[in-house]
């Protein structure tokens, strides 16, 4: 007698209405389906950075990706994958409209500090620390830091441009014809986003810190990041046509 099919185990998963939402579930369902798992995504409100972190930690949402610090990876169970195959690593300006002259020039991470031009980023981005580390002009904003893509267009609250990386560029440039993007620097480090785990979901992260090592080494991630992101390799973004200027990372 046939012995009767185990039921799939189901897991939900609360994920932010981010830039990378379509990506991340499509990720995270097949890589959880693979392994035997029922999966359920609900789309979070978009919300800001900080205050998604604040329901990460309270369990509201499962998990998220976000730049590695030190003080995440002890308020949330990190994940260490690199999650886009470092596209979000690789950073593209938008600029203030008409200001592409200024940046015509650069050859290197001395020549754009020299233009003394200040950016503007989350203050809880990794980002932000790596300018710092650089010794680039950089203005952190500590709550909302959407706020950042007015003031650069703007032109007159002293920011001149705000870095994303190569796929949220790749997404986000049509909803903001009021900014230009930079049409030849790409800014890189080495540290690509990891994925962050609720500190209430400990088996999920046990099992996800077991799963994502393969979706790596598969080209699972390289793939889907193909899927999802075509754009980078065509304008304004054009990545493998920029010239690349190397930035200093961080050692955690």
């Amino acid at each position: 007698m046939a012995m009767p099919a185990m039921a799939a185990q189901r897991v939900t998963l609360r994920l932010g209405s981010l830039n990378d939402f379509n990506y991340l579930s499509d990720l995270l369902t097949q890589v959880l389906e693979a392994d035997g798992y029922e999966v359920e995504i609900i789309k979070v409100s978009n919300a800001p950075t900080s205050r998604m972190e604040w329901m990460l930690a309270d369990g509201q949402i499962t998990a998220m990706m976000l730049g590695e610090t030190p003080q995440r990876s002890r308020r949330f169970m990190p994940v260490r994958v690199a999650m886009t195959d470092n596209l979000m690593n690789q950073r593209v300006l938008f600029i203030t409209r008409g200001q592409q002259h200024r940046y015509d020039q650069v050859e290197s991470v001395e020549d754009f500090r020299a233009l003394g031009l200040m950016g503007g980023m989350g203050s809880a981005w990794r980002d932000y620390r790596i300018w710092l580390v650089n010794n680039l002009p950089v203005y952190g904003v500590p709550a909302d830091w959407r706020r950042l893509y007015d003031m650069v267009a703007i032109g007159n609250r002293g920011i001149d441009y705000l870095p994303r990386g190569a796929q949220e560029m790749a997404k986000e440039w049509q909803d903001h014809p009021n900014l230009d993007v930079e049409q030849n620097l790409v800014l890189v480090y080495k540290k690509d986003h990891v994925l962050y785990v609720s500190p209430n979901e400990g088996e999920l992260h046990r099992t996800l810190n077991k799963l994502m090592p393969e979706a790596s080494r598969s080209g699972l991630i390289g793939n889907l990041i193909e899927k999802h992101y075509p754009e980078v390799f065509e304008p304004p973004v054009s990545l493998a046509k920029r010239r690349v200027i190397p930035l200093q990372g961080l050692r955690d």
